[in-house]
């Protein structure tokens, strides 16, 4: 799986995955490389070798629920950053003829809402890589079998831990992003209204005219 590592190593994974919304099927990127195992089964039993299956069983079926858990939690999210996105766009018209660091308060708000947006859609849509075993392939691996599929188990595991963290990392960063989207937002709207009072106020009112008769002249 390809990796991001370096300074800003969230930011720009948070836009990668943004970016692979225009490119479906690419491998999403990670925060770091499966850790190998090093270790030797030539001394575990049987019976250890079996637990080691059965809990490297559990631990991919645990990684598969929990994704499923993010995409559910970022579905929401997505419909209520669309949401903020539509009513910041509905409010253009009434911000745009403000103060300019109000207009620029109203841009950041829409851009990081549909940032927030492309998140949690590369979320939804995102292609997670989870390790597995393949039944075919254990029965044509070498002997004794059982000691190939725990060898096998415990090198799988750690890909779907690389993958869950950095998923959950991505919605948590497009919660971030929604949040702060929603505060800057109602502080440019309670600035508007706030503004449009004041004019209301401080219009002044003009008198009602009348038309006065000439008095009549003595005849």
């Amino acid at each position: 799986m390809p990796v991001v590592t370096g300074r800003f190593a969230e930011a720009r994974l948070y836009l990668r995955y943004c970016a692979t919304l225009l490119h479906p099927g690419r491998i999403l990127p990670t925060f770091a490389d499966p850790a190998p195992y090093t270790g030797n089964l030539d001394h575990f039993q049987e019976e250890d070798l079996t637990l080691l299956i059965e809990e490297g069983r559990r631990q991919l079926d645990r990684q598969a629920a929990d994704l499923d858990r993010i995409r559910n939690r970022a579905g929401a999210l997505a419909a209520v950053s669309l949401a903020l996105t539509s009513a910041a766009v509905a409010k253009s018209t009434d911000v745009l003829t403000r103060h300019w660091t109000l207009v620029a308060a109203w841009a950041i708000s829409c851009a990081l809402a549909v940032l927030a947006v492309a998140g949690a859609a590369a979320v939804l849509a995102g292609r997670a890589v989870f390790g597995r075993m393949d039944t075919r392939l254990a029965a044509q691996g070498p002997r004794p079998t059982r000691k190939y599929l725990a060898a096998g188990y415990i090198e799988q595991v750690s890909t779907g831990e690389e993958t869950v963290r950095t998923f959950l990392t991505v919605f948590r960063d497009a919660v971030t992003l929604t949040v702060t989207s929603a505060l800057i937002f109602l502080i440019v709207l309670a600035c508007t209204l706030h503004s449009t009072t004041r004019i209301d106020r401080t219009e002044p009112t003009c008198p009602t005219s009348t038309t006065c008769s000439q008095p009549a002249r003595p005849k």
